[in-house]
């Protein structure tokens, strides 16, 4: 998806809304420029109307209201995010490499996510359920994306184990990413996701190295 550039929103002429799918692509487009430019919180549906070409009304033809239209932003970002991460941890030969880098660029997914649309801690507290929504389907193919990269390290492990492994893997990388982002945007400190990512893949080892040989 197409983002904002030199932080400006170019606006289409007027016309009338249709019911197809380019223009919903459109919608999303500029709504994505809008919470770039504006965040999530002052962003409305008039800006985003107008930058489309139509009034606010026009745009519940399509949207019910500005959290679903973020929702779909967000949803939008998160499939291409991850389907990208996917595509290159496939050209890495060792599955122990291909764990530790998926985790370690998974968080930077989120990270682009919440600063993409602007997203203060208290949006983020706020939208936790929201998130948590949309994230339910990607965290299944994500499980079962990471089972099978660990069961080729993991021969001897039945399924089970490896599902296992894989949830306290998840746990304790949600865990310190979120910190990170947090921790972050209250001491606007560029390198704590860097440093906490040096932590996160430490820990990562020794628990891969401890589960191998256990």
């Amino acid at each position: 998806m197409d983002i904002v550039q030199e932080n400006k929103i170019i606006k289409r002429k007027p016309g009338r809304p249709s019911t197809n799918d380019s223009r919903r692509k459109e919608i999303l487009e500029k709504s994505t420029e809008c919470f770039i430019k504006y965040g999530y919180n002052k962003t409305t549906l008039d800006e985003i109307g107008e930058a489309i070409g139509f009034n606010k009304a026009a745009l519940y033809y399509y949207f019910k209201n500005k959290e679903e239209l973020f929702i779909q932003v967000v949803n939008a970002q998160l499939l291409n995010g991850l389907t990208d991460l996917k595509n290159k941890i496939y050209k890495i030969e060792s599955p122990e490499e291909q764990l530790l880098q998926y985790f370690w660029n998974r968080t930077k997914v989120f990270t682009k996510i919440i600063k993409l649309t602007n997203l203060s801690n208290e949006n983020i507290l706020n939208l936790y359920n929201t998130f948590q929504t949309i994230y339910a389907p990607y965290k299944k193919s994500e499980v079962e994306f990471l089972i099978s990269i660990a069961s080729n390290f993991s021969v001897k492990k039945d399924k089970q184990s490896v599902a296992e492994f894989i949830d306290l893997c998840f746990e304790i990388v949600n865990s310190m990413s979120f910190s990170s982002i947090m921790l972050q945007s209250i001491t606007n400190d560029n390198k704590m996701l860097e440093v906490y990512s040096e932590k996160k893949d430490t820990v990562l080892k020794h628990l891969m190295f401890c589960y191998k040989n256990s």
